[in-house]
């Protein structure tokens, strides 16, 4: 926006020049994610997290943020799940969820993989951390 340059979002570029984009929200929700559902699943921490990581940084591809924006979209994040944890509402939810898990994998349920995914993940940004 900064260099009236395009995004991803053309249809939301006129009421994005008017707004900050310190930090990124949707980094700090899918770093939120990724840290919550590595707890769940840390035997799957690898893409859970490799994919929380690409998701904020796609806002650095669609050119909708700074790399600060992101880099302290995931500091929000990193705050927010540790607060969540003095949550005693959210500790038991985390509970029942790793529970639900389990149950899943005792029955022979098993997570899909998407092998396409795993090629665009593998493509490192250049310039980005």
């Amino acid at each position: 926006m900064f260099y009236k340059e395009g995004t991803c979002a053309p249809a939301d570029e006129a009421s994005l020049r008017n707004d900050g984009s310190y930090p990124s929200g949707h980094t700090a929700i899918s770093w939120s994610w990724a840290l919550l559902l590595t707890e769940l699943s840390p035997d799957r921490a690898d893409a859970l997290l490799a994919r929380g990581r690409a998701f904020g940084e796609n806002r650095l591809i669609c050119n909708a943020h700074w790399q600060s924006d992101v880099l302290e979209g995931r500091a929000v994040a990193a705050g927010a799940v540790a607060a969540l944890h003095a949550n005693a509402d959210f500790n038991r939810d985390m509970t029942l969820a790793r529970a639900e898990i389990q149950s899943l994998r005792s029955n022979s349920v098993q997570p899909s993989n998407c092998e396409a995914e795993k090629t665009a993940l593998a493509i490192p940004i250049p310039g980005v951390l």
